[in-house]
């Protein structure tokens, strides 16, 4: 056998060592009704995956994790009468959690940035699903919901309310259009009002004009409204012409039509008793001090500015679609997951077999300070030194410790060894 494959078999041992280790010593922590799920598992062989079991104990799915030890647990997001059963048909499907996933696939800018930033920034946009949405606009009741550390690059939000059970596949789907600003119609927002009437000759003209929702409105009233304060304020910041590259680059909106909202939303329009600007009236919800024209633009801009794709954009500076990504009030998650009655999620208190680090459920007030690359380290994982062969020079905080590690063979923490092995970016020596 060649030295690579050496250390590749070595380097599968030793994690399936301490997965094992973990699961021997970890008190696991099951979903709620977890005899009507069913499980599935991903192992350290590839390809080999297996599903369709059911457990009625916990003890029995212990014995399983530490008898076969996968690289990866999952459970179903549904309930079944027969949940080992080896069809989909045979199950007998009786209600689903509704599952979020937020992950890197869905982070702007992901691909610039390090791991523990990309961490960082997804658990940004997790909390704003939370706060901003599935908290204040569908209501659910945070004892009805589960936050969960990916072990990998994400997070989950398992919402577990008997209210979501028997939604199908297109309720959900409407959730993550609701999510997404997906086919909104900024008419139901930005209403048309009768303000005047006059007769002539037999016939009626009816005046109307265009009324802006409060900030403080619900739903996507109240996003728009605070987007159009966010606009005018990147707008305000960039000057003339930056603004007006930005109205068009974004809302697709001519050059001349840009170069007028500018004019008519900064232009000073009075000096007493104040200082005034059409953007001042904006601000204060009267976005029928703008002309016509400029006022469907601004609108254009404020709903493009939620409805443009930003994930992984080449034509934009990495630092722009931040920028862009930091202004939007829409949520993210993953379509098919939160659309999928019959998913398979990753089991809390497992091990990720990429990461090595703890599958973790959260609370809403842990969730601020917690750091996967501290926290998520299982308590099983130790400080003895073990060797590793580092495929390329490696800079990682870990443990509150940062770690400089050279391409090459390296003396590194346990739970640094398994954390770059599980990754790919380093190996075992068969006499590790």
């Amino acid at each position: 056998m060649a030295a690579a494959d050496a250390e590749k078999e070595a380097t599968a041992r030793f994690l399936r060592e301490h997965f094992r280790r973990h699961y021997a010593s970890t008190k696991l922590v099951l979903p709620d009704r977890y005899a009507r799920r069913e499980f599935g598992f991903m192992f350290f062989q590839a390809g080999i995956v297996q599903r369709h079991l059911g457990f009625s104990k916990e003890d029995d799915l212990r014995e399983f994790l530490v008898a076969r030890t996968p690289a990866h647990a999952y459970y179903s997001s549904a309930y079944y009468e027969t949940p080992g059963a080896p069809t989909m048909e045979e199950k007998g499907w009786l209600g689903a959690d509704l599952i979020f996933d937020l992950d890197a696939d869905h982070l702007p800018g992901a691909k610039a940035m390090t791991y523990a930033e990309m961490l960082e920034a997804v658990k940004a946009g997790i909390i704003k699903l939370w706060d901003r949405f599935l908290v204040p606009y569908f209501g659910f009741d945070e004892s009805k919901m589960r936050l969960v550390f990916s072990g990998g690059r994400g997070y989950h939000i398992h919402v577990f309310d008997e209210r979501v059970w028997a939604l199908g596949t297109h309720e959900r789907r409407e959730i993550v259009d609701f999510l997404t600003a997906k086919g909104l119609d900024p008419t139901w927002v930005f209403r048309e009002s009768p303000y005047d009437k006059k007769e002539f000759q037999g016939r009626v003209r009816v005046k109307k004009r265009v009324i802006a929702p409060s900030v403080d409105a619900p739903g996507w009233a109240g996003i728009l409204a605070r987007g159009v304060n966010e606009v005018t304020r990147r707008l305000e910041s960039l000057g003339r012409d930056a603004a007006v590259e930005f109205v068009q680059n974004v809302g697709h909106v001519d050059a001349t039509r840009a170069a007028s909202l500018y004019d008519n939303l900064f232009a000073v329009r009075a000096t007493k008793p104040r200082t005034i600007r059409g953007v001042d009236r904006v601000r204060e919800g009267q976005i029928e001090a703008l002309h016509d024209k400029d006022r469907d633009a601004l609108i254009q801009v404020v709903l493009a500015l939620e409805q443009i794709p930003l994930t992984d954009r080449d034509d934009i500076p990495v630092q722009d679609v931040r920028i862009l990504d930091a202004m939007r009030g829409r949520g993210e998650t993953d379509e098919p997951v939160t659309s999928d009655i019959k998913r398979l999620i990753r089991l809390p208190t497992s091990l990720h077999g990429r990461t090595g680090l703890a599958v973790l459920a959260l609370t809403r007030d842990e969730l601020d300070a917690f750091r996967p690359l501290r926290d998520a380290i299982p308590t099983s994982w130790s400080d003895e030194r073990t060797r590793v062969r580092a495929v390329g020079k490696i800079t990682l905080e870990m443990h509150d410790e940062t770690f400089n590690v050279a391409p090459g063979v390296n003396e590194v923490p346990q739970f640094l060894a398994i954390f770059l092995a599980a990754r790919g970016l380093a190996t075992v020596s068969p006499e590790a």
